[in-house]
């Protein structure tokens, strides 16, 4: 006799906010695999925000499983940082921005310049990543902004 968890994918939950266009934020969990063919090591709510999927799966925490289109979040916040992304800021250049998003919001924060150039700059990231989402290191977080969303990008540095 077979079982239907033979079928289930393990996946691990991460914690975090979403907020979208509407002004709703939801709390709760995503869940990502435990390994992705992009890189080494599991995959990370940064590599699920960009994926293909025009939708993502969100346990709130309250209890509510939601499936949300990724056009209409604005930023995914309060990501805890993993091993992986310390040794990225240890080992990339950085630039200090403030983003100022189309609804008036302002997010302050360090962009990684993983570009190959010695001389990165900000605009090139933005121009060439691809990315619908992008990464700013905080001191203990980390945020994904929607690239739509982002009115201007002022560096800091």
């Amino acid at each position: 006799m077979s079982s239907v968890y033979q079928y289930r994918i393990e996946k691990d939950r991460v914690t975090l906010t979403v907020r979208l266009r509407s002004g709703r934020q939801l709390e709760g969990c995503i869940f990502v695999q435990p390994s992705v063919y992009r890189h080494f090591g599991r995959e990370e709510p940064f590599d699920l925000f960009n994926g293909p999927e025009p939708f993502f799966p969100i346990l709130t925490s309250d209890g509510e499983p939601r499936l949300v289109a990724k056009a209409q979040v604005v930023e995914v916040g309060r990501i805890a940082p993993t091993e992986d992304d310390h040794e990225r800021r240890i080992t990339s250049r950085s630039a200090d921005v403030e983003l100022m998003l189309v609804d008036g919001t302002r997010r302050s924060g360090s962009i990684l310049l993983e570009l190959p150039s010695d001389r990165p700059r900000v605009l090139d990231l933005l121009n060439s990543s691809g990315d619908q989402f992008i990464r700013l290191f905080a001191d203990d977080s980390i945020s994904l902004v929607n690239v739509a969303a982002v009115e201007h990008v002022r560096p800091l540095d």
